[in-house]
């Protein structure tokens, strides 16, 4: 990738801002293009986060008391997360052929794609500075993602999307991925709502171990508009949901 695009990339602060500037940054038939670009962002941004939080998490098993790295909770210690995954999406060109923007309404039959990220501890085992980290212990690991849907209006299985397959997981802290999602074309005028979750489960080398999850945090990075608030209603942000799926509808164009 350019530098220039690097640039672009790097500097939004929301996954939607990302794909605004792949938008300007690439063609529209530039599908996989697009799709790297904004979680190129994504990926920058979650390391300066995680970069943050190593040194916050440190300095509170050094006994300094940061305010945000509070080490004791109402039911005692703060557990220690080995690992975590999170879903943004889906993306969809806003016009035939592009640009790739955030879509809650995607239409069937057109390119799409979701955005998933595995996160690793960098932080040593239980707040221990001299433990090994969890994104060490787990790299020779290998782990499975499935993208999985659910059908809200026919109340069915939807189609779903995988096996992601990180064999082996590898160095470093971060694994992102892009998942090119599409759905049966439904009938004209009888759009489908569907639901989707993100499930990961470690399949080796060895058996036995204990790592498996799902997307609790899942980023919706669409807009919702407002509507001359504060008459009707407030407009709503690209923000988090936690343990709410991703949920879209896809129609017939």
């Amino acid at each position: 990738m350019a530098d220039d695009v690097i640039v672009k990339a790097s500097a939004p602060s929301s996954v939607a801002a990302a794909a605004q500037a792949a938008a300007e940054a690439y063609a529209p038939d530039e599908v996989e293009k697009h799709a790297q670009a904004i979680m190129d962002a994504w990926m920058v941004k979650l390391t300066k986060q995680t970069d943050e939080y190593t040194k916050r998490a440190m300095a509170m098993a050094r006994g300094e008391g940061l305010e945000i790295a509070e080490p004791i909770s109402i039911g005692g210690p703060v557990p220690y997360p080995w690992f975590n995954v999170i879903l943004a999406g889906p993306f969809q060109p806003l016009l035939p052929g592009g640009p790739f923007l955030p879509q809650k309404v995607i239409r069937a039959g057109e390119p799409a794609f979701m955005i998933g990220i595995v996160w690793r501890n960098p932080v040593g085992v239980n707040w221990d500075p001299t433990a090994p980290q969890a994104n060490v212990l787990m790299a020779a690991y290998n782990l499975r993602v499935w993208l999985e849907t659910c059908n809200v209006t026919t109340c069915g299985n939807g189609p779903d999307f995988g096996p992601i397959n990180f064999a082996p997981l590898g160095g470093g802290f971060l694994n992102g991925f892009i998942q090119p999602i599409n759905f049966p074309v439904p009938q004209q005028g009888r759009p489908n709502l569907y639901e989707m979750n993100l499930t990961a489960d470690v399949s080796g080398p060895v058996g036995g171990l204990p790592f498996a999850g799902y997307a609790t945090w899942v980023f919706n990075p669409d807009l919702e508009p407002a509507i001359f608030p504060p008459f009707i209603r407030p407009g709503v942000p690209p923000h988090w949901d936690y343990d709410k799926p991703a949920r879209f509808l896809v129609y017939t164009a």
